[in-house]
């Protein structure tokens, strides 16, 4: 793994609906071509909360309402470590739109129970956590 210093911090959020989840499939960044949701680098001075919410205005052009903290991860893939911390966010009825096209190429709604595949590790534990409730994974 390319040194990076300390571990950086991620913020996610999901969104789900009907027992659909939002997805977009990964470009041009690490855990290319895996199927996420809107997320990055939590920036100085600010919430985890504000994070989510401009991460998910940024990338999916969606006002987020109420946040519920899902899941904390620690997680060393793609070359790289972060710690995250993912959200189930409230979009009441707005469609997520792709603001970022250099950042995903595709998007739509997937069962809960058998979203595409591979997903971005990330992903894959806040939908786990959604799904258990458990809300820490160590990176084993």
């Amino acid at each position: 793994m390319k040194s990076q210093g300390r571990p950086q911090v991620g913020v996610g959020v999901i969104f789900v609906r009907d027992g659909q989840v939002f997805l977009a499939k990964r470009h041009g960044a690490h855990g290319e071509d895996t199927w996420a949701s809107a997320g990055g680098h939590l920036e100085n001075g600010e919430t985890l909360e504000e994070c989510a919410r401009r991460e998910a205005m940024e990338e999916l052009g969606v006002t987020v309402g109420d946040l519920r903290f899902l899941c904390l991860s620690n997680i060393i893939a793609y070359g790289k470590h972060y710690v995250d911390i993912e959200f189930l966010g409230d979009i009441a009825g707005q469609e997520p739109v792709l603001k970022e096209p250099d950042a995903f190429i595709a998007s739509g709604w997937f069962p809960l129970e058998g979203p595409p595949e591979p997903l971005f590790l990330a992903m894959g534990y806040a939908l786990d956590s959604y799904k258990t409730g458990q809300m820490y994974y160590s990176g084993d």
